[in-house]
């Protein structure tokens, strides 16, 4: 929940507040510009007040945004963030507050000292408050500092658990024994990073100073899922190959918060992939995605550092960063796979081995992309009916509720026919005989063949074949010297080198009686 109250202002001689509207309008890309153009200690200062629009329960974190400038900074003092109750307004001494809790000075704040640029500062009051004041006071002569918004963090049920990026801070970092006044690192149009146009960019630039860096870190407004993607799309300044071993100290970090998690993720990491992209309106385009991370913990901001030693004139161009579900890894009949074959009449139950339990749901496409889904869940298994020889579908994961979706991965089913075989003259033979002939004909090139002969022809004898060799043209079948006269009968398949089975064709051999001797009579 942001300060969204009408923020309220005490400011006089040689001190003014530029936009103080823009503090409060609940936009973190806006911002009033606090003025102190010159003071002596603490005797002029400037202060600007931001209300919520309920009271805030003690011990809830309250985190005010602010641009600080590297000048202001290096002399460590002069800014308070104050939580307070009680505001009001008197013509002799302006608005006034009660203060709820203690103040919190910007340089007591750890990690303040180390850059300068955009930050969030958190306090933790110990009483209840209705907002926050921000005092400017005791700086050097002509400082100005950005506030951009007061908010806090509140829990909303019904709304849905989206990853999106609601804002960036961006700065420059000088490294241990470096003056911040000295960093010559900047970064342009940082909020062009998360406005959702691949073709608008921030700019990352070193600058000329040795052991300057400049960073960029979006911020999300929920904590990840675990196997969540973070996905970035970068270019050279100058365009070309980008290589991010030739970047100076690129360098990602996530944090839960202010809190780091896992360990920073170098430019030769196995946890990043880098893409070039073709076929889009920026030339020379690649994407970055941050996958397969040692840890599963939350994080809820993404930040981006470049420069360091020997990293004078380095930039970086950043087209976009978000986060993404986790991309889909599939199995096919429960094996780990992206293709598998079947036969004809048959198909495959396709899954996705790695499901996000939380928020997230999977469609299944023919199309790579656009069309409508031909089913949602984990698993999908397309009807044998409507499978042709090659026949590829696409899986993406879904944040529930939520415009965030995976890449789509295909997963094809490989459709092999199956042989058939047919005759058309039904074999018979003398009894005694222990052979008969059948003439046959086939496809799909079959090479083995079996017969299961039904219960009559198994009592007199005949044996079933298993997986025999199919001899080209004609099929010679064992018939029991000892088969009565009578029609027994079987069903043939035959199987081709895919392994595919023909279905079973009944057929019949015929086993006839001998004619009897001719009984020869002399006449007389």
């Amino acid at each position: 929940m942001y300060a969204t109250a009408t923020p309220q202002v005490n400011a006089g001689l040689l001190t003014s507040v530029d936009n103080p509207g823009n503090a409060a309008d609940g936009n973190p890309s806006t911002f009033s510009v606090m003025n102190r153009l010159v003071g002596v200690g603490n005797l002029i200062t400037v202060t600007q007040y931001l209300s919520f629009p309920s009271q805030i329960t003690s011990g809830t974190p309250v985190t005010v945004k602010v641009n600080l400038p590297a000048g202001l900074i290096s002399l460590l003092g002069g800014v308070q963030i104050q939580p307070f109750t009680g505001l009001n307004y008197s013509v002799l001494t302006g608005w006034q507050a009660n203060a709820a809790g203690s103040g919190t000075t910007v340089s007591s704040l750890v990690g303040v000292a180390a850059g300068a640029g955009d930050m969030e500062l958190t306090v933790t009051p110990t009483a209840n408050y209705d907002g926050v004041w921000v005092t400017m006071s005791g700086v050097a002569v002509g400082q100005s500092m950005k506030l951009y918004d007061a908010y806090v963090m509140k829990t909303t049920p019904t709304q849905s658990d989206c990853g999106t990026a609601v804002d960036v801070l961006a700065g420059t970092r000088a490294a241990l024994g470096i003056s911040l006044l000295n960093a010559s690192g900047t970064v342009d149009n940082p909020t062009n990073a998360i406005d959702n146009d691949a073709t608008t960019y921030a700019q990352l630039n070193v600058g000329a100073q040795v052991l300057s860096e400049a960073y960029l870190t979006t911020i999300f407004n929920t904590p990840s899922q675990p196997g969540d993607v973070v996905r970035m799309l970068l270019r050279n300044v100058s365009g070309g190959l980008l290589n991010l071993g030739l970047i100076s100290n690129f360098t990602i970090q996530l944090y839960n918060g202010s809190t780091p998690v896992g360990s920073p993720i170098l430019s030769a990491s196995s946890a990043l992939k880098l893409t070039a992209l073709s076929g889009t309106s920026v030339s020379d385009l690649y994407q970055l995605d941050i996958s397969s991370l040692s840890t599963d913990l939350p994080f809820d901001r993404v930040d981006i550092q470049i420069g360091g030693v020997a990293a004078v004139g380095t930039s970086l161009r950043v087209y976009d960063v978000r986060r993404l579900p986790a991309t889909p890894v599939t199995s096919m009949d429960g094996v780990t796979s992206s293709s598998k074959s079947v036969c004809q009449g048959s198909s495959s139950t396709l899954a996705v081995s790695n499901p996000q339990s939380s928020c997230t749901t999977y469609s299944w496409y023919s199309s790579a992309s656009g069309g409508t889904a031909l089913a949602t869940g984990t698993s999908y298994t397309p009807p044998a009916s409507g499978l042709g020889a090659t026949n590829t579908y696409y899986v993406q994961a879904n944040r529930t509720g939520c415009t965030e979706v995976s890449d789509r991965i295909p997963v094809t089913i490989n459709v092999n026919p199956s042989p058939t075989i047919s005759y058309s003259v039904t074999p018979r033979t003398c009894k005694g005989t222990t052979t008969a002939s059948m003439s046959y004909s086939s496809s799909n090139t079959p090479t083995t063949y079996s017969i299961v002969w039904n219960a009559p022809a198994l009592a007199v004898g005949f044996t079933n074949v298993t997986n025999a060799v199919l001899p080209v043209g004609t099929l010679t079948v064992a018939v029991p010297a000892g088969a009565a006269a009578n029609t027994y009968t079987g069903t043939i398949t035959v199987q081709n080198g895919n392994g595919c089975l023909s279905t079973g064709a009944p057929f019949s051999v015929i086993v006839d009686d001998k004619p009897t001797s001719p009984v020869l009579t002399v006449a007389n």
